[in-house]
This record gives C-alpha cells, structure tokens and sequence, in this order.
C-alpha cells in the first residue's frame, strides 16, 4: 500500500523480491524467482521465537529483528537484497470512501475508468488525482493525525455502485515511527525495503488471484500468535475489517499457567493437542469461533442483501485441533484452509508447478501465505 517507498528504490531490474512476515513470534520468508517460463519458488524459511517481536504493530528490537533476518537469509542462502514486507493491520487506519470522480492525471500508467467493466483494483496502477490536495484534504478529514506524523497511500476501488460519477477509494494510513522502524530494520540487515502493505490486505489478494469471488462474498481470516485479523471481501471490494486482539500466545501462556510448565513445553503441547490439555482448548475455541459469528452476524444485518459463500482460514493458530470445525459449527459457513501454493498452478504468471511437488512445504502452507504473496508483488515491476 504505502507505494512512495518504491519510487525512492527504483524497482525495474529486479530478478528476486524477498517477501518478509513479521509477526508477533516468528519471520517468515518466501522468494519467488523470475524465469523465462515465470515465476518461481526459490526459497521458503520460518522461524519462530519466544520472546515478541511485535508489540502493537512496531518492532520491539529492530536490532534483534534485523539480525534474524540477516540471518535467515544466510542460512537459507538468499542473495537478493530487495524486499517486501506487510504491517499488521492491527497498527494501520483503513478507511473506505466515495469521493467525485476527476479526471486522472495523463500518463502511461493512468487507468482510464469509462465504466463498470473497467474497475480499478487493489493491484493496478491507479490514476492518481489531478490535484494531489484533494486527497490530502480528505486524508486529514478522516485520519486522527497530523499529515506531517503518519505514511498514507490510497487505492481506487472502482465506480460507485449507485453513482457513476464517484469513486470508491481506500485509504490506509499508519504512524511514520511504525513505517520508519520497518525501513530502518531492513536496512540495518542489509535489505531495500521497497514494498510495505497490510498482511490482510496481501492475504484478501490471493483469495481474489485463486477464486475470483464474484457471486457471493467470502470471509478471511488471519489467526496468529496475538491477533485475529479478518475481511469479508467479494470480488475486488473489500466491505468489511476487524482485528480481534486474541490470538494462540494467550492459550499457551494457559497451558502455562495450569500445568506450571516451561512456555517451550506448552507452546509443543498445544501444538500436537495433547488430551491433558484439551479442556483448555473448548474456551479458546469457543471465544474465536463466536467472534468470527458475531462479525459475520453484524456485517449480514447491516448488509441484508449479502450472502457469504465461504470462511478461508490461515495463520499458524488456524491449525489448533478442533477450531476449525468450531468456526463451522458457529457460523453454519464451509471452512476452507487457504493455500497460498495453489498461486503457483495454472497462472499464466508463474512457472506451471506440479502442486504434488509442494507437499515437502506442507507445514508452511498455513504461515507463509503473506510472504509468498508479497514476493509475488515482483510482477508489479513489469
């Protein structure tokens, strides 16, 4: 989202984007490679840590972080040095507005809008305003800060549904001690940072790449170790975001405390859903899968018209023995895990990988869907 980073880096030569995932315990990466027949996957790594990484959205320790991932990049034998990261949307302002629709500055890179069939998505290369204060102005109106202290970025979202003569835009806007902490930490490990967006956002992009849901809208949800992020998209549009501040830490640190065991030793025993600890599981469980309802409830009742097709589910806690078929049974909506490896299969973009030959990265399929996806921003450079 926060693109002005791109334009300070120059972004056109380059044959490897390393996306990067930062969470609250642990750094995911994944490169994807240019070739001559596409992209492909070069590189996949995850570690995690006991100690938090994140605390609101900011870096705890940049100096920690940037050498883990100068680490990791080491060890995994990574050479380039460009990279793509997200924030959580925890930490980030999004707003949806509709504004009048003026006409685009004139470039190459402007996206006429003439009608419905031509809307502009998340990934285009959208006309900017003619007069860059009108978004300002709107910016300032919405935004709880002073310009001069946050990063912003806007992307249209296409026509107005009942006015041809708006826009919907999405503005998303975050503290700049957040965004120059990360550019700060990439530089210190010895990485350009040149694409910084929100993990929802990147994750709402692969349902979109894979399923296109046009008829109905879906539900996204993001479970890690601290934060529930979730979307309730259809087509391009995304209608509907909420973070719920729970997360897989919190039944560790149960396991904990009931069985006075070191966090390592709980943090396995949740991990394998041993039975001595599975009465601490139907809370947890429970206190998700309703919240995941109560949203679902309030987005349909302010949205009669609405139908939701499908839940997809990622992030490492998504695992957790039984919260899937919870989320079901709450919401009475199929639940799907998401897999960010299917990006790879039949796209024209990319390499056409067998996805029988993913099954070694079977336990990344959960975690690295953000990094992979924000290493495939590499085709925004073409």
């Amino acid at each position: 989202m926060f693109d002005k980073l791109i334009e300070k880096i120059g972004f056109q030569s380059i044959d490897e984007l390393v996306g990067v995932d930062i969470g609250t315990a642990s750094i995911k990466i994944c490169v994807l490679k240019k070739s001559k027949n596409g992209l492909k996957l070069a590189h996949l790594a995850k570690k995690t840590y006991t100690e938090n990484l994140l605390s609101d959205g900011h870096i705890i320790d940049h100096d920690l972080v940037a050498h883990e991932l100068k680490n990791l990049l080491i060890e995994n034998k990574i050479k380039s040095k460009y990279a793509a990261c997200a924030l959580s949307s925890y930490c980030v302002i999004t707003k949806k507005v509709t504004m009048p629709l003026l006409e685009a500055k004139a470039s190459e890179k402007s996206v006429k809008v003439n009608s419905k069939e031509s809307l502009i998505t998340k990934r285009s290369s959208l006309p900017l305003f003619e007069d860059e204060k009108v978004i300002e102005a709107e910016v300032e109106n919405i935004i709880p800060f002073p310009l001069k202290e946050i990063n912003y970025s806007y992307q249209m979202m296409g026509l107005g549904e009942e006015d041809e003569n708006t826009v919907n835009v999405i503005i998303v806007a975050a503290k700049k001690e957040i965004v120059d902490g990360f550019v700060n930490t990439f530089k210190t490990a010895g990485l350009n940072l040149v694409i910084l967006d929100v993990d929802i956002f990147a994750l709402t992009n692969i349902v979109e790449q894979l399923n296109n849901p046009e008829d109905s809208s879906v539900v996204v949800v993001d479970i890690g170790a601290s934060v529930t992020n979730m979307a309730i998209i259809k087509g391009e549009n995304i209608g509907f975001t909420r973070e719920i501040l729970l997360g897989g830490r919190y039944l560790t640190n149960q396991i904990e405390k009931s069985l006075k065991l070191s966090f390592e030793d709980a943090e396995q025993k949740k991990i394998k859903g041993d039975d001595d600890v599975l009465y601490l599981f139907e809370d947890f469980t429970f206190n998700i899968a309703s919240e995941i309802n109560k949203t679902i409830n309030f987005y349909t009742s302010t949205n009669p018209n609405e139908s939701l097709g499908k839940i997809y589910l990622s992030g490492g806690t998504s695992l957790l023995h039984g919260l899937k078929e919870k989320i079901g049974e709450y919401t009475n909506i199929e639940v799907e895990y998401l897999n960010p490896f299917a990006m790879l299969s039949g796209n024209p973009q990319f390499f056409n990988e067998d996805l029988s030959q993913f099954d070694i990265y079977e336990d990344y399929k959960e975690f690295n869907a953000i990094a992979l996806q924000l290493s495939s921003r590499i085709l925004d450079s073409e």
